[in-house]
């Protein structure tokens, strides 16, 4: 009976996140609920059923939350994403309004279209430019200071030796800013409703530690139409082969410019490659983690 209920949770598991969330955001539209308050209750009702689901039906033993790493995934918890992350989209969405104030479209297309059809367009163009500077991130031209820049500011996000829950929030605020501004200033300076821009972001947070998730599921067509925990495992592997997929939350881009991975296999390591050109600081280290960008050494 648990072998079978266990198996019944990988297939629902994904989907039905996705329908509790996508039906909760579209109730606070319709009744104006606040949405910052939707927003927190979203975060910790998909904290807990993730967290949940790690717990019942994970992908991989050795990856579940331990008591050693616990400190630092929490200071990367409250601090990174709790603390920083809202400065930095502060931040992000100041420079956008500020950008605004001086070039405003008006355009006025996405009126006639359906709130769905307006939603998927704007997901997509959301995710092209996030795409594009995850992908410039992972190129690691060693000829170049900033493309060495831009992967140490990315490598803090892939120091992790095992991914679940907690791990999604292992991410330098620079990267959080460069993320947010990316995907909303196109979004924004194209003139998409409030609505909108809020049910993307939902998307775009549920998805996120969705993605990260140590769990084991079976998602099928999913695969192709957003990034699933199997898809994302891959981007986070130390195989070259499989180290694809930079989509954030849809796959989108990855399927048009090739870089699409999807195989019937696991993947048996994540983290960083070790390099004799760049010095990682220490998983344990929080403070280090911060600084590493900015770190002189590796830096020409």
């Amino acid at each position: 009976m648990k072998m079978k209920t266990s198996y019944l949770l990988s297939y629902v598991a994904v989907p039905l996140l996705l329908i509790i969330t996508g039906v909760a955001t579209y109730l606070c539209i319709r009744t104006g609920v606040n949405k910052e308050l939707t927003t927190y209750a979203l975060f910790l009702f998909t904290f807990i059923y993730i967290l949940a689901l790690e717990r019942t039906i994970p992908l991989k033993a050795h990856w579940k939350a331990e008591k050693k790493s616990l400190q630092t995934d929490l200071k990367h918890l409250f601090f990174s994403t709790a603390m920083f992350d809202a400065l930095a989209k502060t931040i992000a969405i100041a420079a956008i309004l500020e950008l605004h104030g001086y070039y405003s479209t008006g355009i006025s297309l996405w009126n006639g279209f359906p709130f769905i059809v307006n939603f998927i367009i704007a997901s997509i163009i959301g995710e092209l430019l996030p795409y594009v500077y995850h992908r410039i991130s992972h190129i690691g031209n060693q000829s170049s200071s900033l493309s060495i820049f831009l992967w140490k500011v990315h490598a803090v996000h892939h120091l992790p030796t095992s991914l679940n829950w907690f791990k999604t929030n292992w991410i330098h605020p620079l990267n959080i800013f460069l993320n947010t501004f990316f995907k909303i200033a196109p979004l924004l300076l194209l003139g998409f409703s409030e609505n909108v821009l809020f049910s993307v972001a939902i998307m775009h947070m549920v998805v996120a530690y969705l993605s990260h998730a140590n769990i084991k599921t079976y998602t099928g067509i999913l695969d192709y139409i957003i990034v699933t925990p199997k898809l994302h495992h891959f981007h986070h592997s130390t195989n070259m082969a499989q180290a694809k997929n930079f989509g954030n939350i849809l796959p989108f881009w990855d399927q048009v410019c090739g870089t699409f991975y999807n195989k019937n296999e696991l993947v048996e390591e994540v983290g960083v490659v070790k390099s004799d050109t760049v010095q990682y600081p220490g998983k344990a280290d929080y403070l280090e983690h911060l600084k590493f960008p900015f770190s002189l050494k590796n830096c020409c």
